[in-house]
């Protein structure tokens, strides 16, 4: 049966309607059709749609392998208007910025007016709605409202009541009354508290320390503990220490809270239980899994509320386990108080754009100052970008919004109590226009030609604008080696402490795509190495060989291969490092301790030597690492046994000195990160708590982190660099599994796109532009010694194009002033040895917010009319007959004037112009494991001599 369900008034089509015939049920579609498969028979139907009566069909007869079309009109219920306001319920009743659902109602949630928290939604009339309220500003509890809606409006009010234990209500202080015991006896239990041990225990809670534990709790002086291991491997535990009667009549929030260390083990148990009958039955209110120290733990006891003879106990159970310690036990009421003050709400948005600005920082002047940072709001669509909420005491202040490449604006605000303040900001910024957005530049052969480019201020702030020139664009193959996920287990630690465990199985590599190179192999296996590149060489360092941490150091060269350098002092895994003008620096890393290094060494080249510099404060290993204005940052990492830090350290080589910057958003370790433009980007990573895809970027200027577009999956221990203006990321592990996936985040786009995968997906490598990936391994504790290159990302800043010349590079521009930049292209220089296409590109950079493109600069020279050209596609034959494009082979075209070597593309292609009087030439087309050939050929005056080759199987 099938057919559409219609708006009997209006004929447009009703989606979502639910039409159901016995126990079958279709539901509409967005043009109002449904199909339902049914039976043979006869039935009653039912239509339910949102906002429509229901309607009924009886008798409906479905024949075997028969068709019925049944179409239904229905009929619309009148509605009506459903407002109120949504409040503070717990003492300042200021307006709530709030979600309201509405059971049964289709779409995304009502959200209010933050200025005044009222709401208003049209409901269908003649039913009964559910309200859902939850607030948007933290420390809030939930509230449901019932509502009938009849033939007139309805007024809901809700007033939402403080989590008092959640503790994050701006405005409110918890305040706790009620008796400690700190247990400072050590012969026995304090007066009122009980030790029973079951039948069969040895070493139950005892007050005198007898496994000298020493008292890890956070507390002070003596403590209560529970010692499986020290009572032996023969003996059990099932004791309780007991506390005696509390009357918590007339209290609505009693509380217990303790401070605790528990080592645990799989056999034990640690449980915190309640009793309100004299200890006749007891309930579990709490227990312990998983090991904790230094903790104090507050557990609600709500449901105890009035009672008047409530005992709390704490009960271990375990044989031949370890220890349990208890100390500062607190019983008593929780109440809130609230601190007299307001609330100030706004948005903050681009005085160009009118979009708003979120991660704009908010601060005001003296005690109690607003600091707060403006946001998203996906979910409000009344609400635009940019809005900001704070709390602060009765009084005036001067709050001033700021975002980096912004001016700031400041404003007077007054904190009334108890109620809401509304202060909106337009941030001024420079913003450029640049026309045409490309050059075309078409010269004779040895000639010139000069374009004009106009860059003008359209924003209403000042603009500080520099340009670079860049080499020509790349565009890689889109193809790479076959996608790898090979499941297993990836541990994020030291390799070192991992070698010899059981892990998971290495992942076959990949047959080779075309897109990634094969460079030649380290001199060892390795994985945790530092790899960076200088001066047109690749460096690695350190890491880990399979078998021992190394302290070696190699350079690459495209004509030396590999070359072993002076060692560093220190073995170490997994360091922060980077080049700083012409320096190579790394510090952290695993030890030989295994714990991080914080000994910071420095390679110098020109002397093959190393040297230290100030030991780093907090040193980690597996940190994200960059260096950005001639300093390196170290991001995250991992201690000796956990990982995921929100540490950022920072190391200025110019004053041999250490500081810390604005922390990193989340806690991360093995995340990948690059400068780019002034600015340091980071994505991806792992933590003991899972793996990450978010990404953001530092600004130094502002000393604060900006959330940009997560990666398309979760991603760590890549290998990455920063090149060609993107953040580069290859291989590494993703949801447990090895993978050769890449990836290229564009900060000028605000997007990412994928790389080429690699051939051979490793993890905990590394990455220096070129694209080279260097080393990492393929299971635990597996390195490799494989070396890829992703050729194209060279470009590492501004170069000098030989053929290219502005004649100004740097100038300041007021808001509406224009500059014309002269382009020069000359075809004249060395370089230029063919006719053709040259291009390059003008890098544009400003003190602005928003994202220039760079100018293409695309240079044709025409060939000499006495030059003609010979091209063609070199094809590989194999044995079965099939032929396909020979990639890298060698054709070399003789004459009497001169001689040529051409390397053919992914395509087997080949071509070269050069002078007619050369004529005649000798073409000669070679290939390892192929039969060479050799023609003559004669090129033809401004003209294409198109020769092809089909190369056997030697």
């Amino acid at each position: 049966m099938s057919g559409t369900v219609t708006d009997s008034t209006t004929g447009d089509p009703v989606a979502g309607a639910e039409i159901t015939a016995g126990d079958s049920k279709a539901k509409s579609g967005a043009d109002g059709t449904y199909s339902l498969t049914l039976a043979a028979g006869t039935y009653d139907l039912k239509v339910d749609a949102y906002g429509y009566t229901t309607a009924t069909f009886s008798g409906v007869e479905i024949t075997d392998g028969g068709s019925v079309t049944k179409s239904f009109a229905l009929t619309s219920v009148p509605t009506q208007t459903v407002s109120g306001k949504i409040t503070d319920g717990s003492g300042h009743g200021w307006p709530l910025y709030a979600a309201i659902t509405v059971d049964g109602v289709p779409g995304a949630p009502v959200q209010t007016d933050p200025l005044n928290g009222t709401y208003s939604v049209d409901l269908p009339a003649g039913k009964t709605y559910t309200l859902k309220v939850s607030s948007n500003y933290p420390g809030y509890k939930n509230a449901t409202k019932d509502i009938t809606v009849g033939d007139s409006a309805v007024s809901a009010n809700v007033s939402l009541p403080v989590d008092a234990w959640a503790g994050t209500a701006a405005g409110y202080k918890a305040v706790d009354d009620g008796t400690t015991e700190p247990f400072d006896s050590t012969t026995s239990a304090p007066e009122g508290w009980t030790v029973d041990n079951a039948d069969g225990t040895t070493g139950g809670w005892a007050f005198d320390d007898p496994g000298n534990r020493t008292n890890s709790t956070g507390g002070t002086g003596a403590f209560a503990i529970v010692d499986s291991d020290n009572a032996g491997s023969s003996n059990t535990q099932d004791s309780t220490l007991t506390s005696p009667s509390y009357d918590f009549s007339g209290t609505d929030l009693p509380e217990l809270s303790y401070r605790t260390s528990y080592k645990s083990y799989s056999s034990q148990t640690a449980k915190v239980e309640v009793s309100s009958d004299g200890g006749t039955t007891w309930s579990t209110v709490s227990s312990l899994t998983s090991a904790v120290t230094s903790s104090k733990i507050t557990i609600p006891l709500s449901d105890y509320a009035g009672e008047s003879d409530v005992r709390v106990r704490f009960h271990f159970t375990g044989k031949f386990g370890w220890w349990w310690e208890v100390d500062d036990v607190f019983v008593g009421a929780r109440s809130l108080s609230a601190v007299p003050g307001g609330l100030v709400i706004g948005q903050v948005t681009d005085a160009n754009t009118g979009d708003g600005i979120s991660g704009a920082t908010l601060t005001g002047t003296g005690d109690g100052a607003v600091s707060t940072i403006s946001a998203a709001t996906p979910d409000d669509a009344a609400l635009g970008e940019g809005f900001y909420w704070s709390f602060a005491p009765v009084g005036k202040q001067t709050l001033t919004a700021a975002k980096s490449q912004y001016t700031t604006a400041s404003k007077a605000v007054t904190f009334a109590a108890d109620s809401a303040v509304k202060k909106d900001f337009s941030l001024k910024a420079g913003r450029l226009k640049v026309t045409p957005a490309s050059v075309d530049a078409p010269v004779a052969w040895g000639g010139s030609a000069t374009k004009t480019v106009t860059i003008k201020n359209t924003g209403g702030a000042d603009a500080t604008v520099k340009l670079a020139e860049k080499t020509g664009g790349f565009t890689p193959a889109t193809s790479g080696a076959p996608l790898i996920s090979e499941k297993g287990d990836f541990s994020p630690l030291s390799a070192k402490s991992q070698a010899g465990k059981a892990g998971n199985a290495a992942a076959a590599p990949a047959e080779g795509g075309d897109a990634w190179e094969t460079v030649a192999d380290l001199p060892d296996t390795i994985e945790d190495n530092a790899v960076a590149a200088d001066n047109g060489k690749i460096y690695s360092a350190f890491g880990f060989d399979g078998s021992a941490d190394i302290k070696s150091l190699y350079s690459y060269d495209a004509e030396d291969g590999w070359t072993k350098l002076a060692d560093a002092a220190d073995t170490r895994e997994a360091p922060a490092h980077g080049f700083i003008d012409g320096k190579l620096y790394a510090v952290g890393g695993w030890g030989a301790s295994g714990s991080p290094d914080a000994k910071l060494e420095i390679y110098d080249p020109a002397s093959n030597t190393w040297t230290t510099g100030a030991s780093s404060p907090t040193p980690l290993a597996g940190s994200g690492s960059a260096v950005l204005d001639g300093k390196l940052y170290a991001v995250g990492g991992c201690t000796a046994s956990a990982c995921g830090s929100d540490s950022v350290t920072v190391y200025d080589p110019s004053d041999d000195s250490w500081s810390t910057a604005a922390s990193y958003p989340e806690d991360v370790a093995w995340e990948s990160c690059g400068a780019i433009s002034g600015l340091l980007y980071c994505s991806g990573g792992t933590t003991d708590s899972g793996e990450l895809k978010s990404a953001y970027v530092y600004d130094p200027a502002a000393d604060s982190w900006s959330a940009l577009p997560d990666m398309p999956k979760t991603l760590w221990g890549s290998a990455s660099t920063a090149a060609n203006g993107l953040l580069l990321i290859s291989s590494g592990v993703s949801g447990n599994a090895l993978t050769n996936v890449g990836y290229a985040y564009d900060p000028a786009a605000g997007t990412w796109s994928s790389l080429p995968n690699a051939d051979v997906a490793t993890f905990r490598g590394g990455g220096a532009p070129g694209f080279y990936k260097v080393g990492g391994a393929i299971g635990t504790a597996s390195p490799v010694s494989t070396v890829e290159l992703l050729p194209g990302y060279d470009q590492t800043g501004g170069s000098d194009v030989s053929w290219l010349s502005l004649n100004s590079s740097e100038f300041k521009l007021a808001p509406g002033v224009s500059v014309a930049v002269a382009v020069s292209v000359k075809a004249s220089v060395d370089e230029i040895t063919q006719p053709g296409d040259y291009t390059a590109q003008i890098g544009i950079s400003a003190n602005t917010p928003y994202s220039v493109a760079s100018i293409p600069v695309t240079m044709t020279v025409a060939p000499p009319n006495t030059w003609g050209k010979i091209s063609g596609t070199v094809l590989g034959k194999a044995s079965d007959g099939s032929t396909a494009p020979l990639k890298g082979a060698t054709v070399q075209v003789d004459s009497w004037a001169s001689s040529y070597t051409l390397i053919t593309d992914k395509d087997g292609h080949y071509a070269l112009w050069l002078d007619a009087r050369n004529n005649p030439l000798t073409v000669i087309v070679a290939k390892d494991g192929y039969a060479p050939k050799v023609t003559t050929v004669k090129v033809v005056k401004k003209g294409t001599v198109t020769t092809d080759f089909t190369l056997k199987k030697a």
